[in-house]
């Protein structure tokens, strides 16, 4: 068997079985999956945990073992998409700010069936927070406004992760028919002028 070790934050060497990690892995994206299948099906309020486990092929107490709610389907992958558009950002060679919109519009487009079904299911205000929290933490690694102070950096941030949100969500409700780069180019020019 394969283990990788890891150290907790007391300092504790344990081991985690690799496997056990890629399973998990699988299990989230299936889980994830099954919901996204039964959301276009089904109100979000109607579909309980039974038919996602179910539809996942999973148990419920792996569902358990990994969420608590199933908001937390939905919260967890939006986290992970985040991660996945700022870790690229940072390893970006060029500092961008076109590139980088155009990389957020990019990721959404990739995801569009999470973004319809969070419209229809009234349930799009959990991207706005995620947006939200996503780049505040962004925040802590890069710099963002240097001549802001740290209070109105905090709103200038909400202000920007905001509008990217807005202009996302009618962007998707427009059915994205515009380009990735035509709408980074529109709100890198609100940015700029």
């Amino acid at each position: 068997m394969a283990y990788i070790s890891s150290v907790t934050k007391e300092g504790i060497l344990f081991m985690v079985n690799k496997n056990t990690n890629s399973q998990n892995m699988i299990t989230k994206e299936s889980i994830f999956t099954a919901l996204m299948i039964l959301m276009k099906k089904k109100n979000f309020k109607e579909i309980s945990i039974t038919e996602i486990a179910k539809k996942a092929g999973v148990s419920r107490m792996a569902f358990y073992r990994n969420y608590n709610i199933k908001e937390d389907i939905i919260a967890t992958y939006i986290d992970e998409l985040f991660q996945e558009y700022f870790n690229e950002i940072l390893n970006h060679e060029k500092k961008d700010i076109y590139e980088n919109l155009r990389l957020y519009f990019s990721y959404f487009r990739k995801n569009d069936k999470l973004i319809s079904n969070l419209i229809n299911s009234n349930l799009i205000n959990i991207l706005l927070e995620k947006c939200v929290e996503s780049f505040h933490s962004l925040s802590q690694d890069v710099e963002c406004h240097k001549s802001y102070s740290t209070e109105k950096q905090k709103y200038w941030i909400e202000f920007i992760a905001g509008g990217l949100y807005n202009v996302l969500t009618g962007w998707a409700k427009s059915g994205m028919k515009e380009s990735d780069e035509y709408m980074a180019k529109i709100v890198f020019d609100f940015i700029n002028d």
